[in-house]
């Protein structure tokens, strides 16, 4: 009875052959696994903590821990992991900032007073917090119904924080403001057209009412070369404005880049000429550099924008 036709030589082919698969399948085995740790540290969960003693959450993914306050509502830290250097600007609670991702809904024209910013959305503990895996969900306190509510979530997404703001109801527009130390220095692009000569136009700012599109930056706090805008502090106030983009800012060895994320529910109605990318300039009184990022004026019903902050070892 014939068991095996095979030749000798194909039955060691054979052999050999079995053994390669069953090492393939062991080395498929473990890129899934790898995979699948991959997977599991971008999606870091958020951990109840003590930040400079307000009770805080954290969470860390690919070597960045994220810091939010509680009693802040808000993103108020970036380090890396192992360095204590924080990617943002830091204020006491009795500062005249409270530092870190301010959240805003403009225009601020419609704000009474003007000055300082409705206290449910930039002075206020959250009302609620939420930490589901990877999503930490913040609600704003709701004691003035001249203004909407305002709900803020963070998530990390490999290295990159997505940062989202979501309201309902009025004609309103989000104004996400990422707040740096005065040391940053932030780079933007111009784009010249026909109504804006410069690029860039200088925004309603203190005592300035107006928009001007043919007035230059100062020399002080900036230089232009091609296409290229670097900002920086030099203790006088300054805000510019671009057309949308993402925003890059050095802070020591480290970077930070500030991109537009999605948006839904909004109109094709947009403040500031649409010049959606904005970079405020510190003076002595405020120690520190705001990039932000405005969004579309909403349609009236659930609004959500958010930004996303990927911070970087600078090259």
């Amino acid at each position: 009875m014939i068991t095996n036709c095979q030749p000798p030589k194909e039955r060691a082919f054979f052999r050999r052959n079995r053994s390669g698969d069953r090492t393939a399948k062991s080395a498929l085995a473990l890129l899934v696994l790898a995979l699948c740790l991959i997977s599991s540290l971008s999606a870091a969960e958020w951990t109840p903590v003590l930040w400079r003693g307000e009770k805080a959450w954290q969470s860390t993914s690919q070597g960045w821990v994220a810091t939010v306050s509680e009693e802040r509502s808000r993103l108020v830290s970036i380090t890396r992991a192992g360095d204590r250097r924080n990617l943002l600007y830091e204020s006491s609670r009795d500062g005249i900032s409270w530092g870190g991702h301010r959240g805003w809904l403009g225009p601020q024209s419609a704000w009474q007073p003007a000055w300082p910013p409705p206290r449910d959305w930039e002075s206020s503990a959250a009302a609620r917090v939420k930490a589901a895996g990877a999503l930490l969900t913040l609600t704003h306190p709701h004691a003035d119904p001249q203004y909407p509510a305002l709900t803020r979530s963070y998530e990390w997404r490999g290295d990159v924080l997505h940062c989202r703001l979501s309201w309902r109801g009025g004609r309103n527009y989000g104004i996400h403001i990422v707040q740096l130390p005065r040391g940053a220095v932030v780079t933007v692009r111009r784009a010249v057209t026909h109504a804006l000569p410069l690029g860039y136009a200088l925004v309603p700012i203190y005592r300035r009412p107006d928009t001007l599109t043919d007035i230059p930056l100062a020399r002080a706090l900036s230089r232009t070369k091609g296409d290229s805008v670097t900002l920086w502090h030099a203790n006088r106030s300054e805000k510019v404005a671009f057309f949308p983009q993402t925003i890059f800012a050095r802070i020591g060895k480290y970077s930070l880049q500030m991109q537009r994320g999605e948006q839904s529910g909004f109109s094709s109605s947009w403040p500031d000429m649409g010049l959606l990318t904005q970079v405020f300039l510190g003076d002595r009184l405020n120690p520190f550099i705001e990039i932000e990022q405005l969004s579309p004026y909403a349609k009236g019903g659930l609004a959500s924008t958010e930004v996303l902050l990927r911070p970087q070892a600078a090259n």
